[in-house]
């Protein structure tokens, strides 16, 4: 597994400013996917997975849409998901969250 470039961990900090601006206050960030691989290319997204209490009371639409508007505010190329940590430890409803937290995950 790769490490996140030191670039790429400036804007997740960045975004992490962002999302606490908005109430949202991560106790941990995922990387994922061709960055977590070393595999990405210029304009390659940015996947990443929250994990917030703060998310308890917010449906899958808020959480979305938060994420979104903290991601457009850097105006850089991030996909955010949004999750409790109990949605992360009860992960195995998912095989999605489980597969990528399993193989390729790089906690930030």
């Amino acid at each position: 597994m790769a490490e996140a470039r030191p670039e790429v961990k400036e804007i997740i900090e960045k975004y992490r400013q962002q999302l606490v601006h908005f109430g949202i206050r991560p106790e941990r960030i995922y990387l994922y996917g061709s960055h977590a691989k070393g595999k990405a290319q210029e304009g390659s997204d940015i996947d990443l997975i929250v994990v917030s209490r703060d998310f308890s009371s917010l449906n899958l639409r808020e959480r979305l849409e938060i994420l979104g508007v903290a991601a457009a505010r850097l105006l850089k190329p991030i996909q955010a998901l949004g999750y409790t940590p109990e949605e992360i430890t009860a992960r195995t409803y998912s095989p999605f969250l489980e597969e990528i937290l399993a193989s390729e995950a790089i906690a930030i």
